[in-house]
């Protein structure tokens, strides 16, 4: 992510002291022999000119900041340079006062404003920094007490507190679901925790790093296989191959192939053709953890089976074709058939290995778990990750409310991933969603969507159905229920 400072002084040199590893940071003055302390302290690209300049700040890269910090000794150049910041809808922004008796200016512009410079690094970077909720520092500065949030990717979330081994730090409280816990050895952390450490300031980003560091987890939070059936050539290289590249580049552990049995119910050439495809399939698997499960029935059906009784994290099933209302009628099939089983659902169009994947910014919970899915197979793939935010058309009531919204859900896509080293992409687009989404997807390699909800049908196949059968590329499904 990216921070623009402006002003080289005591509180950026202390923001820079603070801020972790994830930020990009620009620093700009008009001063370049400023730069040369605050250098000493981390390295950053440093701009000369003036703040309160448009034109400096776009030379400093505003059309792609995530944050504007105007902390210069001119209470006249803070204020401009937030205007423009607000202007280009930059979503964090942040004032330090020169002079505290104009704080009510800064607050006329509805920004945060704090002074001075060590409290102000202090609160700035709590507003910063994901996963964060405060800060404060006391027994004459050499203890700090740091309040975090546990996300579901966290690399604490799920350990018990004996197993974090801290020798210079304690967590002191924890809040889950409105109830206070007085944490214990065995207190195990979950996801949604608000947890209190306390521990000695010089640890200060060590324990900042064990607390809001993420890792990839998809789609182990759903199971440790990915299953596909194999009921014909098309397969083979469709689904199947996939299914393969899937475990590959995934966190998956095993694949589970189901195929019609060898034996006296099929023909000797039948017998013959399955047995070719499954030596094909063996050769193909190289690396790859391979089970193979013969069934006496549809292969199809067998995999809807096993999403009950295995550990299944992904169902790989062919995308539906056909025109427009066969189409849809098969879109509403698959949809029912598979989602109905609790687990992550690619409909497979043959696109992998994946380049690049496009996920719909959204802050529901559904939205969530879907976009936290598009950041982990992103790195685990490498494959470039496009967040997409979609506002209705400007004569619509409500439209700015909705900008707003998806800036924030564009914002918050893009912090989750710049904790797990992810660069997100950010678009946002106006009008129609189905289109919107569309037209990105269009060189994409995956489109990952939350399940539908609501059962959806020929006639109401909503957004989600309108996509499946418009876009090219391969669309995940993943539905609310992870870890349930």
């Amino acid at each position: 992510m990216k921070a623009i400072v402006v002003g080289a002084g005591g509180t950026t040199r202390e923001l820079l002291r603070r801020l972790g590893e994830l930020w990009e940071v620009i620093v700009v003055d008009t001063d370049e022999t400023r730069f040369a302390l605050a250098h000493e302290i981390r390295d950053f690209r440093g701009v000369v000119g003036d703040g309160s300049s448009a034109v400096v700040l776009d030379r400093a890269g505003l059309d792609d900041a995530d944050a504007v910090v105007a902390a210069t000794n001119d209470d006249d150049s803070n204020l401009e340079a937030i205007r423009i910041a607000l202007r280009a809808g930059v979503i964090r922004v942040v004032g330090v006062a020169a002079d505290p008796e104009r704080m009510a200016e800064y607050r006329a512009l509805d920004v945060p404003v704090f002074a001075p410079d060590s409290i102000t690094a202090r609160n700035v970077e709590v507003l910063l920094e994901p996963r964060r909720v405060a800060s404060t520092t006391f027994a004459q500065g050499k203890a700090e007490a740091i309040e975090f949030r546990i996300s579901p990717d966290s690399s604490v979330a799920g350990k018990r507190l004996l197993d974090l081994h801290a020798e210079t730090w304690v967590i002191a409280a924890v809040l889950r679901g409105g109830r206070l816990i007085v944490p214990h050895g065995n207190t195990r952390l979950e996801a949604g925790d608000s947890v209190t450490v306390v521990g000695a300031a010089s640890d200060f980003a060590a324990i900042v790093r064990t607390f809001t560091s993420g890792e990839s987890r998809f789609p182990l939070s759903f199971g440790r296989k990915v299953a596909a059936a194999l009921d014909g050539a098309a397969d083979l290289d469709g689904a199947v191959s996939e299914a393969i590249s899937f475990v590959r580049n995934t966190q998956a552990e095993q694949l589970i192939v189901t195929h019609r049995q060898l034996g006296p119910d099929g023909s000797q050439g039948e017998d013959e053709e399955l047995a070719g495809m499954l030596e094909k399939l063996e050769a193909r698997c190289e690396g790859v953890e391979l089970e193979l499960r013969p069934t006496g029935k549809s292969p199809l059906d067998a995999l809807l089976e096993l999403a009950g009784q295995e550990s299944i994290g992904v169902l790989v099933v062919p995308a539906p074709r056909g025109g427009e209302m066969l189409g849809r009628l098969r879109t509403a099939r698959v949809i029912s058939r598979f989602g109905a089983a609790g687990v992550p659902v690619l409909l497979s169009r043959g696109r992998h290995p994946y380049s690049s994947i496009v996920v719909p910014a959204r802050r529901t919970a559904a939205g969530e778990l879907a976009g936290r899915a598009g950041v982990d197979i992103s790195r685990t793939s490498g494959a470039a990750l496009i967040g997409v935010g979609v506002v209705p058309p400007t004569f619509m009531a409500g439209s700015n409310e909705a900008l707003e919204a998806a800036r924030r859900s564009a914002a918050w896509l893009r912090e989750e991933a710049a904790v797990q080293g992810v660069t997100v992409r950010r678009k946002l687009g106006r009008g129609n969603p189905v289109r919107v989404i569309e037209e990105l997807a269009d060189t994409a390699s995956l489109v990952v969507l939350a399940m539908p909800r609501l059962r959806i049908s020929p006639l109401r196949p909503g957004i989600v159905g309108h996509v499946i059968r418009r876009v090219e590329s391969s669309v995940l499904l993943v539905p609310e229920n992870a870890g349930s």
